[in-house]
């Protein structure tokens, strides 16, 4: 028996199928893609299963900054937020994880809500001094 949700997921593999299903859904989206403009898609990968491997009980393999830093930046409203863990579901849906794996981690991405999701924009900051805040409005 495994000892770690990242171990019962079948470990990195499983989660970079995900989070290139998951990317492939963000950056398609008319409302979400705008919050990654000028990202390097191979790094928004990468870090998000290096960042989900250590919150798995995987390898400590992540170096950086922990969601509510990393994040401050964007304004993420609760109605991004939502949509965003929705297209995650879809994702994990599509990869054939199993439902009990599935909800586990569904309610790890629910913990991040906390530290991502902003009721207004003046919670937001560069993350350097020169760093604009990110604002993608709703698409009509």
């Amino acid at each position: 028996m495994a000892d770690t949700l990242f171990d019962e997921l079948g470990g990195m593999p499983c989660l970079e199928r995900v989070h290139k299903i998951f990317y492939d859904k963000l950056l398609d989206h008319p409302w979400l893609k705008g919050f990654f403009e000028g990202q390097d898609r191979w790094v928004l990968e990468s870090q998000q299963s290096d960042f989900m491997s250590v919150l798995f009980g995987g390898p400590k393999i992540y170096g950086g900054r922990m969601p509510k830093y990393a994040h401050i930046h964007l304004f993420v409203t609760e109605e991004v937020f939502l949509l965003r863990h929705e297209l995650l579901g879809q994702s994990l849906t599509e990869v054939g994880i199993l439902p009990d794996l599935k909800e586990r981690w569904l309610k790890y991405d629910m913990g991040m809500k906390k530290a991502l999701v902003k009721d207004s924009i003046s919670e937001c900051a560069g993350r350097f001094k020169s760093e604009a805040v990110v604002v993608v409005e709703k698409p009509v």
